[in-house]
């Protein structure tokens, strides 16, 4: 798969094929909306449930969408309210540790996507924290971390920005340094590359 620069025409033009722009956003924010009164339900639904392992991904598809805010934002909700150190600490069932896994992930600030060497980016929820990897360690800072700075402004991997909302394995591959800048509100045209189109 190959890396291209998107410009407002090609994405345009994605975007409708895939229904990416407005109305895509809509409904994934009317999908995550309807579980907002259900933390904790053990059950599936219509819309959107943590505890089905198919759904997991959802919010990270507001990067598809040119809109990683919304991800950094619904990432976030979903570490507030969906886990929990009580009886219903976790949606559905944590099948081979796979809601815990994504959490782990998604505090980090970065997410696996199935089947690709790609890391899609979201916010961290850790000031700092170290991963250890067979070839060196991968270390992951949150400059500005405060409970209220849950938006990324800048991205930078072993010092260079990252103008992407992912970054491959074979960029962490030996260890690195990844760093967040954080911010209360949204990095205005924080995505300018899409993937793989």
């Amino acid at each position: 798969m190959a890396l291209a620069m998107v410009g407002p025409a090609r994405r345009s033009r994605f975007n409708r094929a895939f229904r990416l722009g407005d109305g895509f956003r809509q409904e994934a924010r009317q999908l995550l909306l309807h579980g907002i009164d259900r933390p904790g339900h053990s059950t599936p639904d219509q819309y959107y449930w943590h505890g089905n392992e198919p759904d997991i991904h959802a919010v990270y598809m507001f990067n598809y969408a040119c809109r990683p805010d919304l991800t950094q934002k619904w990432v976030h909700w979903i570490m507030d309210t969906k886990y929990g150190t009580g009886p219903d600490g976790l949606d559905g069932n944590d099948d081979g540790g796979t809601l815990s896994a994504w959490y782990i992930f998604s505090a980090l600030g970065f997410y696996p996507l199935a089947g690709s060497d790609w890391y899609l980016l979201g916010s961290p929820r850790f000031e700092e924290a170290v991963v250890h990897l067979p070839e060196g360690d991968l270390v992951v800072v949150a400059e500005n971390f405060a409970p209220g700075n849950i938006y990324v402004q800048e991205t930078i991997l072993n010092g260079a920005p990252l103008q992407r909302p992912f970054f491959r394995h074979g960029e962490i591959v030996n260890g690195g340094l990844l760093e967040f800048r954080m911010g209360p509100e949204p990095a205005p045209g924080r995505s300018t590359y899409f993937p793989g189109f």
